[in-house]
């Protein structure tokens, strides 16, 4: 997969470094696998457990403290956290290592909005908006959802996240009940429910620029970029 770079100041456990994510000014450029065949998905993350308590917001795990993930679909940090690098401790293993034990619940929220504006890109909220609609109707495959669309992104500068698109990678891992999910695109279903994630995602970080991808732990965000102080947090939570 072919990424970009950018430079987040965020805080984490009482320091500020230089990180790795998407932020609102991110720029154009090579994004995941949408211009080729599509990449093959499965792992931790898609066979990860799902409560069986509905929720408003995605999540995965039978116990434990709730970790809050704050995402965009059109991040290309947020697939790379997804699909896993040599420079990030990947959501497949944090699933691996606390969600599959049992020793932690992991909730996914998806910025679109921030501020007055969008976030990374006009189509943002229609992929966000998308991501709900299957947790809601299918939750048993929002992860391998998740996933798919994850190793299939196309560039974010593009406005690729239309109903077809989004309704043709839900095909792709046999959502149920497609026509279901396109109405729910189409009429604006879960809008309130996305611009809710804004707020609380920016009082995470308090004074300091947010990014993607986001993990907060006890109430600090951490990046999965900084791997050992990501996993220093979830191991001091997790007891």
């Amino acid at each position: 997969m072919t990424t970009r770079r950018a430079l987040l100041t965020a805080a984490g456990a009482g320091t500020t470094a230089a990180l790795a994510g998407c932020t609102s000014i991110l720029g154009g450029g090579g994004g995941g696998g949408g211009g080729g065949a599509p990449a093959e998905t499965g792992g931790p993350v898609a066979d990860a457990p799902v409560p069986d308590e509905s929720s408003t917001y995605a999540r995965m795990g039978t116990g434990g403290p709730v970790v809050t993930y704050y995402g965009n679909w059109k991040c290309p940090f947020c697939a790379e956290f997804s699909t896993g690098s040599d420079r990030v401790f990947g959501l497949g293993d944090v699933v691996a290592a606390y969600v599959a034990p049992g020793d932690l619940t992991l909730e996914h929220r998806s910025v679109a909005y921030l501020g007055d504006g969008t976030f990374l890109g006009a189509d943002a909220p229609r992929a966000a908006r998308a991501g709900l609609s299957v947790w809601n109707r299918d939750p048993e495959r929002y992860w391998s959802y998740h996933e798919h669309v994850m190793a299939n992104q196309p560039p974010e500068s593009q406005e690729w996240a239309t109903a077809d698109r989004l309704v043709e990678f839900a095909n792709a891992v046999e959502v149920s009940q497609p026509g279901g999910l396109r109405e729910d695109i189409d009429s604006g279903a879960y809008e309130s429910e996305v611009r809710a994630n804004t707020g609380p995602f920016l009082d995470a970080f308090g004074d300091e620029r947010p990014g993607t991808p986001a993990v907060v732990v006890d109430g600090t965000p951490y990046s999965p970029f900084q791997p050992e102080q990501f996993r220093g947090a979830l191991d001091s939570l997790v007891g």
